[in-house]
């Protein structure tokens, strides 16, 4: 009896209950477009904002799953420089992150274009997998152990199968089917992440491929929610379902079922994230013409990027490096001008919060 889904009569015809994943189908597709209606909210500015911290995070969190870690100011510097967003502040280069970020910036504005062997190979070399800029090929020995940080999964072991594989793989990426592209990206994840054509970088360019059907649903060359950030949060779920579709039959209910789970959260925290966003600018708007001091702006700005932080009159005077005097003036300040509260009452332990 066979032990892999690769191994399964049938294998890749995959099978899955639309009924089943009709529901959550539809919660994703609503939470789409009202991100979009959110976005359209947006300012130029603001927008463009918005799409660098997403941007930043995405190929952040996208090589982590791969145990790299990226200097979070390179890849920012170098989306911004490309963007073209001068709001951004200053600029450092890096030749490996400006490519990296190019091809990821290049494909998702071309999402709608066929993809190909050759496209693959590029990707792979642009993030910093293959020998760039030298050809690449195909991985050419078995994987006879679990690939990975002990999680367990296997991947197609005859590497002799592996052109064959692609060829057939690539011919069903670009053919047109009447399968929501939400759902072929989630198809397109398992199949190539268990096809596994390469010794490294598979889970980077899977989820390339899902960026990518993901964006063509959107109809939007790039969006403002980050699926593999999500993927990291639930990283430990995510080994699991794949094991689990590792070990299973033809029929991927359940990792679809899973991955648009996964996907609705994300495309909520992108809706909250943007609201806060849209809620930040309105606020700076109604007190645009009130004349407030580089140590008021810059606390106003520390409330609203955290929840968390307790504003207290000593800690308003260490973040200021300024006098407690200093400190309770400003506050005084943005009460009577009906910017602050006072949460509670205590001497030196009153805290205060935005209105």
């Amino acid at each position: 009896m066979s032990k892999y889904i690769w191994q399964q009569k049938g294998w890749p015809y995959l099978t899955w209950n639309n009924r089943e994943l009709s529901y959550v189908l539809g919660e994703v597709r609503n939470r789409q477009g009202r991100l979009a209606g959110k976005t359209s909210l947006l300012g130029s500015d603001l927008k463009k904002e918005a799409l660098l911290k997403m941007l930043t995070f995405d190929i952040l969190k996208s090589n982590e799953l791969e145990g790299r870690l990226l200097d979070e100011s390179l890849v920012r510097s170098s989306l911004a420089r490309q963007l073209k967003i001068d709001s951004a502040g200053k600029h450092c280069a890096d030749a490996a992150t400006d490519r990296l970020v190019a091809t990821t910036l290049a494909t998702l504005q071309g999402y709608r274009q066929p993809v190909t062997e050759e496209a693959i190979f590029n990707w792979r070399a642009a993030f910093g997998w293959g020998n760039y800029p030298l050809p690449d090929c195909y991985r050419n020995a078995s994987i006879l152990e679990p690939v990975g940080n002990n999680n367990g999964l296997l991947y197609i072991q005859d590497s002799s199968i592996i052109p064959d594989e692609m060829r057939r793989f690539l011919k069903w990426l670009n053919t047109i089917h009447p399968t929501d592209p939400v759902i072929k990206a989630g198809v397109a994840h398992l199949r190539f992440t268990f096809i596994h054509p390469f010794n490294e970088g598979n889970g980077q360019i899977a989820r390339m491929l899902t960026d990518i059907f993901l964006t063509r649903a959107d109809g939007f060359p790039l969006h403002l929610y980050s699926l593999s950030q999500q993927i990291m949060k639930q990283k430990d779920t995510y080994e699991y379902v794949l094991r689990r579709a590792q070990n299973g039959n033809l029929d991927i209910t359940e990792w679809l079922m899973w991955f648009l789970y996964c996907l609705e959260t994300a495309l909520i925290e992108a809706e909250n994230s943007l609201t806060h966003t849209l809620e930040k600018s309105r606020f700076w708007e109604k007190y645009r013409l009130i004349r407030l001091n580089d140590r008021q702006v810059r606390m106003i700005n520390m409330l609203w990027e955290s929840n968390e932080c307790k504003l207290t009159s000593s800690y308003w005077a260490n973040i200021n490096l300024c006098s407690p005097d200093t400190a309770l003036r400003d506050i005084q300040d943005l009460i009577d001008k009906k910017i602050l509260h006072r949460k509670d009452s205590g001497g030196r332990s009153t805290c205060y919060a935005l209105n």
